[in-house]
């Protein structure tokens, strides 16, 4: 039988390590006299520490600052001046299209509207034409003609709100005038579409698309044309 040459083998149970062999904290029904050890145990253990070499412990030694994108060590002066960059960084540009075209022309209407009546007299009269002129613009719930009425000044397009170089630096690069090809200025209906979208100042009303909507249009009126021939057919005995 050969010899065993090898180095002798360490017991598991048996270990050199101080964090290893630290006795776990008892639970359960604890005495006075355990709670008195336990105590006295964490103070030599503070004792110990405060005792210990700095370049052992770690204590007083200077934080290590490292650049966020490369890695690399750098001088706590380096580190203050690259986080007053990020402090000093620049706000970014108000967009002048962030809160809706449409809700900056309606606070700014208000506003005009508020400015007039200031000057106007507190009481009216029958006799106010401002009034009368309101009065007389007014759409009324159950009118049959109020389809045909149509308005004397009609809303202008949204061209003239914010400053066009300001916008333009924000993103908002979509031009505000409705093209003269638009079927606005034709007087025709648009093609229909599934969403209802009517043509304007961000569409021209011509159908770019493959034909999928037009099919799909005219598949819906073909199916509810069955449905009710199909409905009358079915009550035609009755």
């Amino acid at each position: 039988m050969a010899q065993d040459i090898s180095p002798p083998r360490k017991n598991r149970k048996e270990s050199s390590d101080p964090v290893s062999s630290k006795e776990p904290p008892k639970t359960g029904l604890i005495t006075g006299r355990d709670m008195r050890e336990e105590i006295k145990t964490k103070k030599e253990a503070s004792l110990l520490f405060d005792k210990m070499d700095p370049s052992i412990s770690g204590r007083g030694v200077e934080p290590v600052y490292r650049d966020k994108k490369t890695g690399e060590r750098i001088s706590k002066d380096d580190y203050l001046k690259s986080k007053q960059k990020v402090e000093e960084k620049p706000k970014e540009k108000k967009l002048e299209w962030g809160k809706g075209l449409a809700q900056k022309r309606e606070v700014e209407t208000r506003l005009e509207e508020l400015e007039l009546e200031k000057d106007k007299p507190f009481a009216r009269t029958r006799d106010d034409p401002e009034l009368d002129k309101m009065l007389m613009e007014r759409v009324r719930w159950g009118d049959p003609m109020a389809h045909l009425v149509k308005k004397k000044h009609s809303e202008s397009v949204l061209a003239d709100l914010g400053d066009s170089e300001k916008m333009k630096e924000s993103g908002f690069i979509i031009p505000q005038d409705i093209p003269s090809h638009s079927w606005i200025k034709r007087g025709l209906d648009a093609a229909p579409n599934r969403y209802g979208i009517r043509p304007g100042r961000h569409w021209d009303g011509v159908d770019r698309s493959n034909g999928y909507e037009k099919q799909l249009v005219k598949r819906v009126n073909e199916k509810q044309a069955t449905e009710r021939e199909a409905y009358l057919w079915s009550v035609s005995d009755m």
